[in-house]
């Protein structure tokens, strides 16, 4: 995995011990004593079993992003780490104090087993590869406002905090760190899965053909918009006639060799692209400026 050229001594440093220690006790220690690997004995007390909680706190700091916060105004961070689940576990970010409203980043993270089942001819169809699942990941500021520049979007109650890439990037860090073979991700929302195509795939083939028409067929209108005017039920399906409903579906970056060939070479392109012509979509203006006359800010932040 290629890491960027800031994190690429950070990463060779944390790789060079895994303690048994329960809790690192010493904040001011070399970046080697950062984590804890002791999976198989004591994996409950450590975040996916392998990171113990000042580890995790010490990594957030060496990588930036405590820095990041602290350039938006957050001069006082609290992290709470919470492995109680057996299969999910929290990483929870604040400021000031430990409250709700006063919450930055939540982020609840599984290791999980997909089947690989492209709907053509693969060598690799049937196997079961391992992979960590972001099953939830807000980022927002409760300082901020919204603008015409940064309007709301779908499940927001605040504007976000900018820092998705840096996100991303650690998240990256950790999958490389467990030996899984992709990061997973579920987007709630059409301007989530947006975001995310840079650089992940819809494991389903037809789901990424019909994500990629939605993009291509509204191109020119604001990501804001279409991304509202899906969750109110504005975009039809022109071969149906029905109101088109956002697909939650497995949205991954590959990084197992077999996964990032699957992903790069000319089958699963080839299907997509054969199958984008069957998703024909359009946008029903009158329908989406009577609803956004009508729409309060309550209705605007519930997360569908």
């Amino acid at each position: 995995m290629n890491f960027p050229n800031r994190y690429r001594q950070i990463v060779a440093w944390l790789n060079k011990k895994n303690l048994k220690q329960r809790e690192i006790v010493r904040l001011d220690m070399e970046e080697a004593d950062l984590f804890n690997l002791d999976i198989g004995k004591r994996g409950g007390d450590f975040f996916l079993g392998y990171y113990s909680s000042d580890g995790i706190r010490m990594a957030l700091e060496k990588y930036g992003l405590y820095a990041e916060l602290k350039n938006l105004g957050f001069t006082e961070v609290l992290t709470r780490i919470d492995t109680s689940d057996t299969f999910k576990h929290k990483i929870s970010v604040y400021f000031d104090e430990i409250k709700q409203k006063n919450l930055l980043i939540e982020l609840v993270l599984r290791k999980s087993f997909f089947k690989l089942n492209m709907p053509f001819k693969y060598a690799a169809n049937g196997k079961f590869f391992q992979c960590l699942s972001i099953d939830w990941l807000s980022m927002q500021n409760p300082r901020a406002m919204f603008t015409p520049r940064r309007p709301r979007l779908p499940g927001q109650k605040f504007p976000g905090l900018g820092l998705s890439s840096l996100a991303v990037e650690l998240l990256m860090i950790i999958c490389w760190r467990l030996k899984v073979a992709a990061l997973v991700n579920f987007p709630g929302h059409y301007h989530n899965a947006v975001l995310y195509s840079k650089i992940f795939y819809y494991l389903d083939p037809t789901l990424q053909a019909r994500f990629l028409a939605l993009k291509k067929t509204f191109k020119d209108i604001p990501l804001e918009k279409i991304s509202w005017g899906i969750d109110w039920g504005c975009v039809n399906d022109r071969k149906t006639g029905q109101i088109f409903e956002w697909m939650v579906g497995e949205q991954l970056v590959p990084l197992d060799d077999t996964l990032k060939k699957l992903f790069n070479e000319k089958k699963y392109k080839k299907y997509v692209n054969a199958r984008m012509k069957d998703f024909k979509f359009e946008f029903n203006e009158n329908k989406y400026q009577e609803l956004k006359r009508v729409m309060t800010v309550k209705n605007m932040e519930k997360i569908i």
